[in-house]
C-alpha cells in the first residue's frame, strides 16, 4: 500500500470514528433526558396526588372549623371533654358487665 491510500484509510477511520462517537453522544443525551422526564412526570403524579389529598383534608378541616361555632359542637364538647351539664338535668350512670368485671380486677371473654 502507498501513504496516500493509508492516508486515505486513516481519514476515513477517523470520520467513521467521529460519527460514531457524535451518535453515541446523541443517544446518550437523549436516554438521559428521557429518563429525567420519566422521573419528573412521575414526582408531578405524585405532587398531584398529595395537593389533591391536602385538598381533600382542607374541607373536612372548614367543615370543622364551620361546625365548632354551633351551639350542638359546643354542648358536646362540654360534655365529652370537661363534664359540664346543664343545672336540670339528671345524670346516669349505666355500668356494663364488662365495666363492672374490670373494676373487680376480673376479664370478660367477648
Amino acid at each position: 500500500m502507498n501513504e496516500k491510500t493509508r492516508n486515505l484509510i486513516r481519514r476515513r477511520i477517523i470520520i467513521a470514528l467521529a460519527i460514531i462517537g457524535t451518535i453515541l453522544f446523541t443517544v446518550y443525551i437523549y436516554l438521559a433526558n428521557a429518563i429525567k422526564i420519566y422521573e419528573l412526570d412521575q414526582q408531578k403524579i405524585q405532587i398531584s396526588q398529595e395537593i389533591e389529598n391536602e385538598k381533600i383534608r382542607s374541607n373536612q378541616l372548614d367543615e370543622q372549623v364551620k361546625q365548632m361555632g354551633s351551639k350542638n359542637y359546643v354542648e358536646n364538647f362540654a360534655r365529652r371533654y370537661l363534664g359540664l351539664y346543664y343545672p336540670d338535668e339528671t345524670i346516669v350512670i349505666v355500668e356494663t358487665q364488662k365495666d363492672a368485671a374490670e373494676s373487680d380486677g376480673q376479664t370478660v371473654e367477648q
